[in-house]
């Protein structure tokens, strides 16, 4: 059993006859190699013990569409960050989370930079606007927000977008959004985003209205993500507080909702509880 609600789900893998091409040599190898191709560089910035980094390497990175792209339009380097030049690296470009993800255009400039795994869907949006940004429907967007007054409608404007491409900057832009109009509607696509995005407390009254509503369940995924979310932010609280009763009340309130998906062989919430005391260190 796994530390986190997700990993309750089932799980499917899938088979692909290609994945990216990885250089494993020095980012200044690769940005050579690079610049004699023309081409831009792909740099996957990993740990040998990142879960998300291992789950990216079985999915999004053996995606026939990501292959194909990938492969025909950047050099691509696999960096380990703790070893070799790998923690120079880090330290230059400010990494501080597994997996991060680099892009440099040819000419060895970074022009982007993504933290945490990628889904293929991503992977292959965030490919393709580094090659042809102007071409992009998100770099069309920035720069009609940037214009606009930036009122509510344009904001929203904005992050529908973001969502509709699933752009690694969507969390950025929702939680500017939560921020500046907390009194989401639910029932509204865009807005809904932005609470799947940026409202992570399992106290908050957003959440007791998105966790009630039957036509979530129906999701599984994403209603069991979200609850892993809720679950992660609260663990690091408690971890911070050094207080298990946090975690607890946590588990107590959010375990019958768990419930509602019809996991298979769901532990029961006394042998859940105990399972995370002894990860919390109790």
């Amino acid at each position: 059993m796994k530390l986190t609600f997700l990993a309750l789900i089932a799980l499917v893998s899938t088979c692909s006859f290609g994945q990216i091409t990885f250089e494993h040599g020095t980012l200044e190898e690769a940005l050579k190699k690079a610049k004699q191709a023309k081409k831009p560089l792909f740099v996957d910035v990993y740990a040998t013990w990142c879960g998300p980094c291992k789950q990216m390497a079985a999915t999004s990175f053996i995606d026939p569409e990501v292959t194909a792209y990938y492969n025909d339009h950047f050099i691509s380097l696999k960096l380990d960050g703790e070893k070799n030049d790998g923690p120079g690296v880090m330290q230059k470009y400010g990494i501080t989370a597994y997996p991060t993800l680099l892009y440099f255009n040819a000419n060895g400039d970074l022009v982007g930079k993504v933290v945490g795994g990628q889904q293929a869907k991503q992977l292959l949006a965030k490919g393709k606007e580094i090659v042809n940004p102007e071409g992009n429907p998100v770099f069309q967007a920035n720069k009609t927000y940037q214009k606009s007054k930036k009122k509510r409608e344009d904001l929203k404007a904005y992050v529908k977008v973001l969502a509709d491409n699933e752009h690694d900057s969507l969390s950025k832009y929702a939680a500017e959004y939560y921020q500046k109009y907390p009194d989401l509607n639910l029932k509204d696509p865009v807005e809904f985003e932005v609470f799947k995005s940026a409202v992570h407390d399992y106290k908050s009254p957003l959440t007791k209205e998105f966790l009630n509503n039957e036509e979530n369940v129906k999701d599984k995924d994403a209603y069991l993500g979200k609850i892993n979310d809720f679950f992660m932010t609260t663990y690091q609280e408690a971890k911070l507080a050094n207080n298990f009763e946090i975690m607890e009340k946590m588990v107590n309130e959010l375990y019958p909702y768990i419930q509602k998906c019809d996991v298979p062989d769901l532990p029961s919430q006394s042998e859940y509880l105990e399972y995370a005391k002894s990860q919390f260190g109790k």
